[in-house]
């Protein structure tokens, strides 16, 4: 067989990876327990604390140098809507973080102790909405995600009628 043309991998990329328009907080939030978890799913690492080029671990670090920092509410996001995320402490996005990626790491199913994050009940979620919401990342949205109003008006902003994943955004708000 033939060797493949130096530019053969670049059309694979749009398969691989996406660009999509986080449309709100819990988009956001969840797009980064997603990224954050990537090593652990992938198996590079099997902690938060051993992920080498994560925002988690510049989170852990950063906590393990000056303690306070745990109690500082994760930075605004840029962007058109320039929205924080969620009001949450550095602390609170570990422990979610921690959390879900127990929840998703399937040689560590039921091995959950204990109740959920108490950020988790600050958000409005249950544990199983919650973990569908960061499952959705990858694959049931398309060019946006977000709740179901949002993907409707960034439909109709840009000339469209929907947009990929609106049914799992009615899903997601009533698990």
């Amino acid at each position: 067989m033939p060797p493949a043309p130096p530019n053969a991998s670049a059309s694979r990329w749009p398969d691989r990876f996406r660009c999509q328009v986080l449309l709100d907080e819990t988009a956001v939030i969840a797009a980064m327990a997603y990224v954050d978890l990537n090593p652990v799913r992938a198996k590079i690492c099997e902690t938060l604390e051993a992920s080498a080029h994560t925002s988690a671990r510049k989170r852990i670090s950063e906590i393990e140098r000056h303690a306070p920092a745990a109690s500082q509410a994760l930075a605004p996001v840029a962007g058109v809507r320039g929205f924080g995320v969620l009001a949450i402490t550095q602390a609170d996005y570990l422990s979610l973080v921690d959390f879900t990626g127990r929840l998703i790491r399937p040689d560590k199913r039921g091995a959950v102790s204990g109740p959920p994050p108490a950020v988790l009940a600050r958000l409005g979620y249950r544990d199983d909405q919650w973990l569908g919401h960061v499952q959705a990342v990858r694959s049931d949205f398309s060019r946006a995600m977000g709740t179901v109003e949002n993907l409707m008006d960034k439909a109709a902003e840009i000339g469209q009628r929907w947009f990929r994943g609106i049914a799992t955004a009615r899903r997601l708000a009533q698990v």
